[in-house]
């Protein structure tokens, strides 16, 4: 490969991480201003049923299928091997389309029963709750089918085109939540509009994918051997979703059985902001998936794309976790009110541990799936869902949502260290003097960006204004440290000086 080549393709990789994180900036910010006014017009218990109802929805049927068609038109396009991509894309459809339609069967069979019985709404909101239900249903089956057309263009890496799909739909669902909630609708016009907007965009992006892929197609015609092969691949990936789902949705219904709808919003809210910081991550790293297939037989190239992106995720993760622990109680006080600030701010700062610990961990966790070894990921999160329910059991009873949070940090603390597995497997070698360099240079620069947000904290009033300006002075003092460390090499300061220049 040439050094022009290297060149071109390091910006490429930059460009899609750029507009991968497009799908989180402006989406979050709206949410920000969006949450509060959702809770204050459900109230604490419905907002605490709708949290358990979008939990549903994310956390059900909504197995991630479409992960083959990126992986495959990654590799079959490097490999020349591009007539193979059209039974591919007609298989995953067809699969999601089967098990899509299961779902909605079993959602709606089941609704009352998980209803009255496995969640304990209080009688008087088991009605619109089941009907709550009913629609999800028909989101997920809709989300079955989007998952087709966006892995479509993440596989041919037109993450340009995704973003802004990805982003205006985020952008209408959240606007028309955030006015539905505004003049004084349920929970249920706000799950009609969530079903209204997937529709739509989900036409964007098949036709988005039909216009960038030639091969593209959504016929039911397709080889008995790709099938096979979409559903080997695919066995790993819905195996650990169905882990992470059955974590999720036991969390959501014991809290709500245990503690009640109330105490599920106290913690579902803290939660969301922790999950934020992981679909951001996510969105930077996305580009690492279809990545790892294209370069599989380069372990050279794919160590250096690894340690860079590590890097800047756990860059980032260390900052925001001083922010947490530092400004996370004025946070919650200013954005959500005392009720919050006192009842979530502990919850926050464990969700912040959980979720930076998931971040750091999906650069390995990518890279593996990309290699083709989505098994290794589903046995490491068996342990997780193992630790993470057996200490609940444990701990629910003496500290509440407190515990529960705590058990679901002590699960995912345990797996974090199977990225130095993956390491040792696909590397030959633990990379211990790239990880001892790396959290002491963050542990250094943290330390510097915590004491001088302790000293603007202490020393101005509670506001929005002083929440703005610590976050502002800490992340001056935490580029500054890492400066003087030299954490950022010459030919990083060099891409990223490319990349403004373009």
């Amino acid at each position: 490969m040439t050094q022009d080549h290297q060149k071109q393709t390091s910006k490429n990789i930059v460009r899609n991480v750029i507009f991968g994180s497009l799908t989180w900036i402006l989406p979050v910010g709206l949410s920000f201003i969006a949450t509060p006014v959702i809770v204050r017009s459900l109230g604490n218990s419905d907002y605490g049923i709708y949290a358990l109802v979008l939990g549903f929805i994310g956390y059900s049927f909504a197995f991630s299928l479409g992960r083959a068609i990126t992986k495959y038109i990654a590799e079959y396009r490097v490999s020349g091997e591009s007539e193979k991509i059209r039974d591919v894309v007609a298989a995953s459809f067809f699969l999601n389309i089967v098990i899509g339609l299961f779902g909605v069967i079993v959602i709606c069979l089941l609704a009352s029963w998980l209803v009255r019985d496995v969640f304990r709404i209080e009688p008087a909101a088991q009605n619109k709750t089941v009907i709550a239900m009913y629609v999800a249903s028909g989101i997920i089956f809709l989300s079955m089918l989007n998952q087709v057309f966006s892995s479509v263009l993440q596989g041919i890496q037109r993450f340009d085109v995704y973003s802004k799909i990805f982003t205006a739909n985020s952008l209408a669902l959240i606007s028309g939540n955030l006015l539905l909630a505004y003049v004084g609708f349920g929970l249920l016009a706000l799950l009609y509009w969530n079903f209204l907007v997937l529709f739509f965009f989900s036409t964007v992006f098949a036709v988005a994918a039909k216009r960038l892929l030639p091969e593209f197609g959504i016929g039911l015609r397709f080889e008995r051997e790709t099938l096979g092969l979409v559903l080997r691949y695919s066995a790993g990936i819905v195996g650990y979703q169905i882990l992470a789902n059955l974590l999720l949705l036991f969390e959501r219904g014991w809290i709500a059985q245990r503690l009640g709808t109330e105490s599920l919003t106290y913690y579902v809210v803290p939660m969301s902001l922790g999950m934020y910081l992981h679909g951001f991550v996510s969105s930077l790293v996305l580009v690492i998936f279809p990545l790892a297939s294209e370069l599989k037989d380069d372990k050279n190239k794919l160590l250096k794309i690894y340690t860079k992106a590590t890097k800047v995720v756990s860059l980032l993760v260390v900052f925001v976790l001083t922010n947490v622990v530092i400004n996370g109680k004025l946070f919650l006080l200013l954005w959500m009110g005392p009720g919050f600030e006192q009842n979530s701010s502990n919850l926050l700062i464990l969700h912040f541990i959980t979720f930076g610990l998931v971040s750091i961990l999906t650069v390995s966790w990518q890279m593996t799936e990309g290699l083709g070894f989505p098994q290794y990921n589903v046995a490491i999160f068996a342990v997780c869902l193992v630790v993470c329910i057996a200490l609940m059991f444990v701990l629910t009873g003496d500290y509440g949502n407190l515990g529960v949070a705590a058990a679901r940090s002590a699960g995912f603390t345990t797996i974090f260290f199977s990225i130095f597995v993956v390491e040792k497997c696909f590397f030959k070698n633990i990379q211990t003097r790239f990880w001892l360099g790396l959290v002491g240079n963050l542990a250094l620069a943290a330390l510097g960006a915590a004491l001088i947000e302790s000293i603007v904290i202490a020393l101005l009033p509670a506001n929005w204004p002083t929440f703005l300006f610590s976050v502002f002075v800490g992340g001056l003092a935490y580029c500054f440290v890492l400066w003087l460390l030299d954490f950022v090499t010459a030919d990083e300061r060099l891409l990223i000086k490319r990349v403004f220049s373009q």
